[in-house]
């Protein structure tokens, strides 16, 4: 029986997770080197020049694999073979192409009033990051097939969001910042913004994010791939290093002081208990509360402020600045109902920041806006299923879910908090639902030999 499954295992390794034969297995090196990069090197750290945030190494990448899908995609054209199409490219294919409506209706309508420079700029950059975001998903459908690729992809982010959760921890706990340790030779900064900022008098860790929030769903985010690989991965080392990243993740997170990663905290533990035993569960229900309260007895002022922020929220100052961005929304909505404003066409210096994605969805693409967001979240949730369905050992299930937990975390952060607009979540969010649906694949009918 053993025999069997070994030989099972390794004929997966072989192929697709479809059951296709594909050529010798090759390892994505720069899908890896990617996703090491996300959350290793801060996105402010870009190439001198008029790119600005757009020249980011990340971000340019990502745009670079928006490119090779689409030449894949016309040199399988004229090949003639048969292919099997993922349902999860045609999902990032009907929600980019529901933002580009957006755009050209945008740009058709353009208002050349005073200001207009800031609005043109800001629906730039949004075109080349939705570019980005799109393109990464559909490379990780495209190119990663057997579980050794996955693995190797997952292990790359694990690593990276490993190092900025170290990175956050020593600029709270020691006064230590060492988030420039990747930045290449030559690369300068696009931000005066690097100072920390205080919450209930402790200093908000920011790790590599521009953002104490982006973080906290980063150190989230980190917590169910190091479980997975703590748990799955092939040698004792790996096994015990990813143990060790397990408790960053938990040590990290709360340094963001933020409630936004309470949140996505929450999210992502209620999709991983959906692959365990009612057991299981009330035993890793026994380890959480012992955790907290060693947490609490080491990092009591951290605990502290996090407890501050979430029991005084009705009283804190960007919660109310949020409520009060609604009736701003309705009157762009009421003005705007079908395509909004357009992709981009809220720039912060003229709009502010709304903080929740779902209000920003309203106001740069109104009801279209919507349909593409409620269509990514959907096709994220069927991604789990499909996954589920493809999934042949424990471990397969196990990853499933772990991606599922990973993609729910920074989805659920899109309510409260305008993820899109950062390049970290943003780039993290498409490469887990790209994951989700890189095992699962249709039969599309071919052309006739």
């Amino acid at each position: 029986m053993t025999a069997v499954t070994s030989a099972r295992s390794e004929l997966r390794d072989r192929t697709g997770e479809g059951g296709e034969a594909t050529p010798a297995e090759r390892t994505p090196w720069l899908l890896g080197f990617l996703c090491f990069l996300i959350p290793a090197l801060p996105t402010y750290v870009v190439l001198p020049g008029p790119l600005k945030s757009n020249g980011s190494p990340a971000r340019m990448i990502a745009v670079l694999f928006f490119g090779l899908v689409i030449l894949g995609f016309v040199m399988v054209r004229r090949s003639g073979h048969a292919r099997r199409t993922s349902p999860g490219a045609l999902i990032l294919l009907a929600y980019f192409s529901l933002w580009l409506t957006t755009y050209g209706v945008a740009l058709h309508g353009f208002d050349y009033t005073p200001g207009w420079t800031s609005t043109a700029s800001s629906m730039t950059r949004t075109l080349i990051a939705l570019t980005a975001n799109v393109g990464v998903g559909l490379y990780v459908i495209t190119r990663v097939r057997t579980v050794r690729q996955r693995h190797f992809v997952l292990g790359c982010l694990t690593i990276g969001l490993a190092f900025a959760a170290l990175v956050g921890i020593l600029q709270t706990v020691a006064s230590v910042d060492i988030r420039y340790l990747f930045q290449p030779p030559g690369f300068v900064l696009n931000t005066d913004e690097l100072a920390l900022t205080e919450r209930a008098g402790v200093a908000r860790a920011l790790g590599t994010s521009a953002h104490a929030i982006e973080y906290s769903v980063l150190a989230t985010v980190l917590l169910p791939l190091a479980i997975y690989f703590a748990r799955n991965a092939a040698t004792r080392n790996a096994r015990f290093l990813s143990a060790c990243a397990c408790v960053l993740a938990v040590v990290a997170m709360p340094t963001g002081i933020s409630r936004t990663g309470v949140i996505a905290l929450g999210a992502a533990l209620l999709v991983l208990m959906l692959a365990h035993t009612v057991r299981h569960i009330v035993t890793g229900i026994v380890i959480g509360v012992l955790a907290a309260g060693a947490y609490v007895v080491t990092f009591p002022g951290i605990a502290n402020a996090l407890w501050v922020t979430i029991v005084n929220s009705e009283r804190d100052p960007s919660v109310l600045g949020r409520t009060a961005d609604y009736a701003e929304v309705s009157e762009t909505f009421r003005a705007h109902p079908v395509f909004g404003l357009g992709l981009g066409g809220s720039p912060p210096d003229v709009y502010g920041y709304l903080d929740n994605e779902w209000l920003q969805a309203i106001v740069q693409g109104g009801v279209v806006g919507i349909v593409a967001m409620l269509l990514l979240m959907g096709g994220g949730i069927l991604g789990i299923a499909a996954a589920l369905r493809r999934a042949t050992t424990r471990s397969d299930r196990d990853l499933a879910y772990t991606l599922g937990a990973s993609f729910a975390a920074i989805m659920v952060s899109s309510f409260t908090f305008d993820v899109l607009g950062f390049q970290q979540a943003a780039l993290l969010l498409f490469v887990m639902f790209g994951m989700l649906w890189s095992t699962f694949r249709v039969s599309s009918p071919g052309p006739d030999t």
